[in-house]
């Protein structure tokens, strides 16, 4: 068959190829290279490789990087190879591609260059950009960003699995806004909303960098405190405590506060077993007065304390 059959063939495929000899020279640039990259065959064939800057690593590079990428090693081995980039068309616009690259053999088996053969990866990349953002929002609470009861609890077996391997102490504190229902009552639910975002707010901004805050349901708030005891959690929770009386409610006069109950992991107990120890703290802060912190149904560090 002709050279002119071969070229026809090339063309019409819908992936780009181009192939370069032993010095790294463009020999042959298919028409979807044309497409793709928005130089002309005329302009790339004889160009070494090395001085092109159509091929680059990283979607953030501001100055052409000149290099060969995976064809060099193509060349110098023999093996072939994929390599994932970027495509910087004429018009400087970044494209994601996928390449694979191949030695191109004469019939006694010497390196005589290698072929390129790449594609445009926008579609698939913008479809994983948007499966990662639906997982991102499955697993958060619409309203306070926080993540929801499904993903803090998979983080809290992590976590307690995590504790024992490095045998390291792990404590949860859970938390409730006191008199929520009134909030609602006297002032609507937009108000009670408003309400939680900023509660959240505070639970995500003043934790510590490896603590995991969630929203467990309702007016209630989950937060992870890894290699913590119950005291260290408890000072934590206070703190919290203090700075959401101290949030600023506009419309409504009364201040707002809440009451937390903390638990430190022990023995061979399950997430459910540590939730119910932080869940019966909980209750006994509500019961002695609220807008309190208590450790495991024993220790009260109190209002303010």
């Amino acid at each position: 068959m002709s050279d002119q059959f071969y070229k026809a063939l090339l063309d019409s495929l819908f992936d780009a190829v181009f192939t370069v000899d032993c010095q790294r020279v463009i020999t042959y640039w298919n028409e979807s290279c044309e497409r793709l990259t928005g130089h002309t065959a005329a302009e790339m064939i004889g160009q070494p490789l090395r001085q092109t800057s159509f091929m680059c690593g990283d979607e953030k590079e501001t100055e052409p990087r000149r290099t060969c990428h995976g064809v060099e090693i193509v060349l110098e081995t023999g093996m072939p190879g994929t390599w994932k980039g970027y495509l910087r068309r004429k018009n400087g616009q970044r494209t994601p591609i996928d390449a694979h690259i191949s030695a191109i053999r004469d019939e006694q088996g010497r390196i005589m260059g290698a072929v390129a053969v790449f594609r445009d990866m926008s579609a698939h990349v913008a479809l994983e950009d948007a499966h990662r953002q639906l997982l991102h929002l499955s697993r958060r609470d619409q309203l306070t960003g926080l993540y929801n009861r499904v993903a803090i609890t998979e983080l809290l077996r992590a976590e307690i699995e995590r504790s024992r391997r490095y045998r390291q102490p792990l404590s949860i504190v859970l938390a409730d806004i006191d008199h929520f229902k009134r909030i609602n009552d006297r002032y609507g639910h937009e108000a009670g909303d408003r309400v939680l975002a900023q509660i959240g707010a505070v639970l995500r901004h003043n934790t510590r960098k490896p603590d995991e805050v969630g929203r467990w349901g309702g007016e209630e708030f989950l937060v992870i405190a890894p290699a913590a005891d119950d005291r260290a959690a408890g000072h934590l929770a206070d703190r919290l405590r203090g700075y959401i009386e101290d949030i600023p409610l506009g419309e409504m006069p009364e201040k707002m506060t809440a009451s937390f109950g903390v638990a430190q992991l022990g023995g061979k107990q399950t997430h459910d077993q540590l939730l119910y120890m932080a869940d019966m703290a909980l209750y006994e802060a509500k019961r002695t007065g609220r807008n309190r912190v208590v450790l495991g149904l024993a220790a009260d560090l109190g209002a303010g304390g």
